[in-house]
């Protein structure tokens, strides 16, 4: 009994601490470019602490099945335990392996903990793989091979050292059995107080964060704890982000998103155009000049901003385009922990632009995209949101132009503007939703004019590409009638630095023929207002639209954004903007009170609605 008990200690402890001497480090060292200080001796030191609370109860999770098999072996020492250790030991090290590395690897590109939302890119390795080179994968799987190689070693050379006192062990007296079966009890009560915890709800990883450095809270957390904390919170939506009392949230609430209102002003000279909604892959205001961006990179996009209407204070809802696709075209907010386009029985449930436009003014709906569909489960949700008709990278020629995520934008603007031009002449209304797919990770087009920065490249790309679609359409009698929505599905960190006014300013520019005239259009916005607007421009209510407003109708007096990403938000209005963490509760910039309160109250009826979706 003494060896047993002192394998599972050993073995505690060297998982406990493989975290704090193995994959600390290594997350230090490979992301240190993202601290935003210069790191210390002292650093080293207080993440080993205050991520050892969480590293415990990895440990705990980690060790229960060690637990549980030498229970039964005591009572039962007529099985190979070492042979049944050995086999946990390899798959827990290749699991734990894959965990520490990609955690790793992917916080320079999300810059947030590893969570239970990776495992929605198993349902495509195409796309899961499509921004990285063969090179940068095999370097990961032979990072993966290496911490697992290490943590079997330890734990296998552990086992191999007990394996000659478990061969020897002598069946228990009956007085044996109590006491092992009491021990048993109080060694598993133990580990489940220790991952539990002793506070009134059960511990989460905020526990581990110590100061006002988000990368420092971001290494002191288990990557192995993080993920397992994040798999039993998805699904709990009605007790997820409960501020404030339900009929004062209500009242706050009610005055924020109003679903009525007459448009002050009137963009389009028809109130039934035929409509493509361009979501252009990570389209953000610091690639245009005409929105104070880098000038050079985007010529065309500033030069027709001029001869349509674009509005210069539009901002996205969140960090990724699973919740950009659904900000857009269903005007609902993302999701700080969870994505809803994952949800495909929530889906129908979601009001959208194109169902609506189908439904009550006959037109015939599409979705286009270069790439494979069923990644993050896009198609499922063009199918729930109104689109009769999917077109995708199969349905394409196998020769067409194409980088890894799909075909080239250039070829699919092409496409497109001859399907617009085929439907009118055909007659008849029509919506289209194409999302671009050129300016995304690894950034290699078929283009070069701006050599030394392929990221700006790669969106100067498909600003030429954009430029002789427009051109090409203006030539045809498909212009009169239509409207041109142009925006990013979310932003693009190109410097590895979080930075919210860069990162989640987008564009909104309507262009074509069914546009009045050029203007620009100042007032602060979401992207999740698109909808609302739109349909007041057409002309029909959006009372359905719960969490999109017509920011040209007299009711709207409040002007606000909020964006969402991993378990935070940035809240902007006419006072300023308030960056904050929802796991450690606390603001990381702009600390106000009333902006804080009234994006909880957002957040608590976003999450109410959820649940009953």
């Amino acid at each position: 009994m003494t060896a047993i008990a002192l394998y599972l200690l050993t073995h505690f402890l060297v998982c406990t601490l493989f975290f704090g001497l193995v994959q600390r480090p290594l997350f230090f060292l490979y992301n240190r470019s993202l601290n935003t200080q210069k790191p210390k001796l002292r650093d080293w030191i207080d993440t080993f602490w205050h991520g050892l609370y969480t590293d415990v109860k990895t440990g705990s999770y980690m060790t229960a099945l060690p637990l549980l098999l030498l229970w039964c072996f005591a009572h039962y020492p007529h099985f190979n335990v070492a042979l049944c250790l050995s086999a946990y030991d390899v798959l827990l090290a290749a699991a734990t392996g894959l965990l520490c590395v990609a955690d790793t690897a992917l916080y320079k590109f999300w810059q947030f903990k590893i969570e239970a939302s990776v495992l929605a890119y198993l349902r495509s390795l195409k796309g899961a793989f499509a921004s990285v080179s063969a090179a940068y994968v095999a370097t990961a799987f032979a990072a993966v091979g290496a911490v697992a190689a290490l943590l079997a070693a330890m734990l296998l050379s552990l086992t191999h050292a007990f394996a000659p006192h478990f061969l020897t062990f002598e069946p228990l007296p009956w007085w044996g059995h109590v006491l092992t079966f009491l021990a048993g009890v109080a060694l598993t009560a133990l580990l489940y107080i220790i991952i539990r915890g002793l506070h009134i709800r059960p511990d989460t990883p905020v526990y581990s964060y110590y100061c006002n450095n988000q990368f420092l809270n971001h290494t002191a957390v288990n990557p192995a704890y993080n993920f397992i904390y994040s798999l039993h919170i998805k699904d709990d939506y009605a007790n997820q982000f409960q501020a404030f009392d339900p009929a004062y949230c209500q009242q706050k609430f009610a005055p924020l998103f109003p679903t009525a209102g007459t448009p002050r002003l009137q963009l389009l000279n028809t109130q039934r155009p035929n409509i493509v909604v361009i979501v252009w892959e990570s389209l953000c205001a610091q690639f245009m000049e005409c929105l104070g961006g880098r000038p050079g990179v985007m010529p065309h996009f500033s030069r027709l901003a001029h001869e349509g209407v674009l509005f210069t204070n539009c901002w996205a809802g969140s960090f990724r385009t699973d919740r950009g696709l659904v900000c857009i075209l269903s005007g609902y907010p993302g999701q700080p922990t969870t994505s809803v386009i994952l949800h495909t029985a929530k889906l129908p449930h979601l009001p959208a632009l194109p169902r609506r436009l189908r439904d009550e003014a006959g037109y015939r709906t599409m979705a286009l995209h270069g790439g494979e569909l069923n990644i993050f489960h896009k198609s499922d949700y063009y199918w729930a949101s109104g689109h009769d008709r999917l077109v995708e990278q199969k349905d394409f020629p196998a020769d067409a132009p194409a980088t890894r995520w799909g075909i080239h934008d250039h070829y699919m603007f092409e496409w497109l503007a001859q399907d617009i031009i085929r439907k009118a002449d055909e007659g008849g209304h029509w919506f289209t939703t194409f999302q671009t797919l050129s300016s995304h990770e690894p950034f290699r087009v078929p283009y070069q004019r701006i050599a030394d920065n392929p990221v700006d490249n790669a969106f100067a790309y498909s600003d030429e590409a954009f430029g002789h679609f427009v051109e090409t359409l203006k030539a045809s009698t498909a212009w009169k009638d239509l409207l041109i929505v142009v925006t990013g599905d979310h932003g693009l960190d190109t410097t590895c630095a979080p930075d919210p006014d860069r990162n989640t300013h987008l564009p909104l520019l309507l262009l074509g023929g069914a546009v009045s005239k050029p203007m620009q259009i100042d007032t602060l916005m979401s992207q999740t207002d698109i909808a609302a607007t739109l349909l007041g421009q057409m002309g029909m209510s959006h009372d359905d639209f719960t969490y999109s407003r017509d920011v040209l109708a007299d009711t709207y007096t409040y002007p606000f954004a909020l964006h969402t990403y991993n378990n935070a938000f940035i809240f902007r209005d006419a006072t300023g903007v308030t960056h904050y963490d929802n796991v450690s509760e606390k603001p990381l910039e702009g600390a106000d009170p009333q902006r804080e309160e009234t994006a909880k109250v957002i957040l608590q009826t976003l999450y109410d609605d959820l649940s009953h979706k």
